[in-house]
């Protein structure tokens, strides 16, 4: 009994105490540690949900595309539609106005359009964007759009656009459609990020790509 009494006391002065305190310095150096980690893992669902909203994006506005004219004798898509689909097909992300100026976000919503029919060994091509930024436009003055650019290219250059549009036969058509965020007056704290430094654009972190066949008469849009 006195010999278990003083090797619990021997216990207490020589190894209990040393052994809390290096308990309690390991604990203090693993907070920050534990903090950033928690971080780091929060920017990364952040990026994971983003990319995926912004391929929800890409295959709702395929989709719009292919079923927006099925009740119309005349099919081709006007300037007119295809604004009215890209900005419902970036709402499962911007619920409200907040993809136009004066971006509470820090980002907006893009997309670029790239249009293929074989002709014989050419392609018949054509090039538009449309989007709900470009440097400050608003919500008041609706969405932007470029020049339709059309013009006539080679099947090679037909595939540095992006291989999956090259056609088989002639009067095959493919439509690549690109969804991306751009970035305008953009701070990590407006879309919850700690860590993670995000690069937009259409070479950024959120970019989806999607090559589809669209419907006969629908394209070259009218503009």
């Amino acid at each position: 009994m006195r010999g278990g009494v003083f090797a619990f006391l021997h216990r207490i002065l020589r190894g209990y105490k040393p052994y809390k305190g290096g308990v309690l310095i390991e604990f203090t150096f693993s907070i920050p540690v534990c903090i950033t980690l928690l971080f780091f893992v929060s920017d990364h669902y952040r990026f994971y949900e983003l990319k995926n909203k912004i391929k929800t994006s890409a295959y709702l506005l395929a989709s719009m595309v292919q079923q927006i004219k099925n009740s119309n004798s005349d099919k081709q898509i006007t300037k007119a539609d295809i604004n009215r689909m890209v900005y419902a097909s970036c709402l499962n992300l911007f619920h409200t106005n907040s993809m136009f100026k004066p971006y509470p976000f820090g980002i907006y919503y893009k997309t670029r359009f790239h249009y293929v029919k074989k002709e014989n060994d050419n392609y018949k091509y054509c090039f538009w964007t449309s989007d709900t930024g470009n440097g400050g436009f608003s919500f008041n003055g609706g969405m932007y759009n470029s020049n339709l650019t059309s013009t006539t290219k080679s099947q090679s250059q037909v595939e540095a656009i992006h291989p999956d549009l090259v056609c088989y036969k002639d009067g095959e058509e493919r439509l690549l459609i690109i969804c991306f965020y751009g970035a305008v007056g953009f701070t990590k704290s407006k879309l919850g990020l700690f860590l993670l430094e995000p690069k937009f654009g259409d070479n950024g972190n959120f970019v989806y790509k999607l090559v589809i066949t669209p419907k006969p008469g629908l394209f070259p849009p009218a503009w």
